[in-house]
């Protein structure tokens, strides 16, 4: 809404939007994949307040977020992972997707929070 207010309401999009967490592996479940729900209820809150936000006449014309999968930054030592996919380490660099990746495919599909 700032952006409404503040600078003449002109398009705009979420450049990237994301959270990492340290040692998301404790998440893991029996059948390894990550449940991250945290990440679920941090992307569907900022979704929700940006459809209020378009509700309200601002013209926001996209959303991305971060990165689809793990990627590490050096601001926080390299230990937070940020994706929808777990990448392995250890095991090739496989990719496993996230409770978070299933969530956000839904969305998408419905092209709506429930």
């Amino acid at each position: 809404m700032r952006l409404k207010n503040d600078y003449q309401n002109m398009p705009w999009f979420v450049s990237e939007n994301g959270m990492g967490v340290s040692e998301e592996e404790r998440f893991m479940g029996a059948m390894g994949q990550v449940n991250d729900t945290y990440r679920i209820a941090f992307v569907e809150d900022h979704l929700r307040q940006l459809h209020h936000a378009i509700e309200d006449g601002s013209p926001c014309f996209g959303y991305h977020m971060w990165t689809f999968m793990d990627c590490w930054s050096w601001l926080n030592a390299y230990k937070n992972r940020y994706g929808f996919y777990r990448v392995d380490l250890k095991n090739d660099f496989k990719r496993y997707p996230k409770a978070s990746s299933f969530w956000l495919a839904e969305v998408a599909a419905k092209n709506a929070l429930d």
